[in-house]
């Protein structure tokens, strides 16, 4: 279970993952059961989407990290590290579920921006 709070080797993992996950959103790929959006100008990096990814990351990490210390009593890092797993799996399963429902689209950039907010919430929890 000490995997699980080794929080660099996950984000780096993550990272690339994300790198694939992209490369394969390169292409649109539609099935019956899953439809991923294509990268286009309908989904530009630069757009208030993305900066609700971002920022609603960042406070999910902090929130999750407050109530690992406070109320579950982790430690600072196991705390810190919990949150940000948190938050990157919601992030990914909020996307698969855009995806799955037919009510959205998955989208790589929509993840990217969770992992980015994530990662800054990670940055800002490790000044003390």
């Amino acid at each position: 279970m000490n995997w699980v709070f080794d929080m660099p080797r996950l984000l780096i993992l993550g990272v690339a993952v994300l790198c694939i996950f992209s490369l394969g959103a390169q292409a649109q790929i539609q099935s019956d059961s899953l439809k991923w959006r294509p990268p286009s100008a309908s989904d530009p990096w630069l757009a208030k989407d993305k900066a609700d990814h971002f920022i609603v990351s960042a406070f999910i990490t902090g929130c999750t990290f407050y109530a690992a210390r406070q109320e579950a009593h982790l430690s600072y890092n196991g705390g810190r590290n919990l949150a940000v797993g948190v938050t990157i799996s919601l992030g990914f399963f909020k996307e698969l579920y855009d995806g799955l429902s037919g009510k959205g689209h998955a989208s790589a950039k929509d993840l990217t921006a969770d992992v980015l907010g994530a990662g800054v919430g990670y940055l800002l929890l490790s000044i003390r």
